[in-house]
């Protein structure tokens, strides 16, 4: 198959605009705005100027990144495809920015979701507040697509996280309520992950090629159940 990929870089500068622009409407942080020592974003389209395939996206952070390229190879041909990873915590103002600029973009036919393993210094009342909104957004501005959430994947006892592996499984928790109060399926990377700690990378938290192809192949099942539906 012949791609044609587009790295969004006008969308990166829009980012980079908006972001410069809500900085200079409210100079001053945030109360309780938390910051990591670096913030990213990545925004990729494939087939960017083409629209006679249903065409699907993926949010997240570096675990989605991770698998993206499997899930990819896995569909072959039979979708376009979004990518929307960010270091951004759902409960930071900013990712809903950046959220409005890829979902507006294009007509997708799925979104497949998760954001839970950034964010630390925000409570877990925090995030299930903004988890709220983050439903909120992917239903109005969604377009009709059909919505997955995918379940945070678990951390390493001894990770370069620490110790955080009880916020996962209470942030899982969460979600997984709200999802199934309002009919979202969820694609469960976490029991997925559990108890196969040879499939981790070096730092507890991302994952070896082995992880990346369970997870890739395992999102590729649930997208194809979404689309024959």
């Amino acid at each position: 198959m012949k791609s044609i990929t587009l790295h969004a870089l006008c969308t990166a500068v829009a980012l980079l605009s908006l972001a410069a622009v809500a900085r200079a409407d409210d100079p001053a942080p945030a109360a309780g705005l938390q910051r990591e020592s670096i913030e990213w974003c990545d925004v990729w389209f494939t087939h960017a100027d083409k629209t006679d395939k249903p065409r699907v996206l993926l949010i997240g952070d570096s675990i989605v990144q991770g698998y993206f390229p499997v899930a990819e190879r896995e569909m072959g041909d039979a979708v376009y495809w979004g990518r929307f990873t960010t270091s951004r915590s759902i409960c930071d103002p900013v990712f809903f920015q950046e959220l409005a600029l890829v979902v507006k973009q294009y007509k997708f036919s799925v979104i497949h979701f998760n954001h839970g393993l950034h964010g630390w210094g925000y409570t877990e009342a925090q995030y299930a507040e903004a988890f709220d909104k983050l439903l909120k957004v992917l239903k109005e501005d969604g377009q009709g697509a059909k919505l997955i959430w995918a379940a945070t994947t678990p951390v390493q006892s001894g990770s370069s996280m620490g110790t955080d592996q009880p916020r996962v499984v209470e942030r899982n928790k969460i979600a997984a309520e709200k999802v199934t109060a309002v009919g979202i399926p969820i694609d469960d990377l976490y029991a997925l992950s559990i108890d196969k700690p040879d499939v981790y990378s070096k730092d507890g938290v991302h994952f070896a090629q082995e992880g990346k192809e369970l997870q890739g192949k395992e999102v590729v099942s649930a997208i194809k159940k979404a689309l024959s539906n």
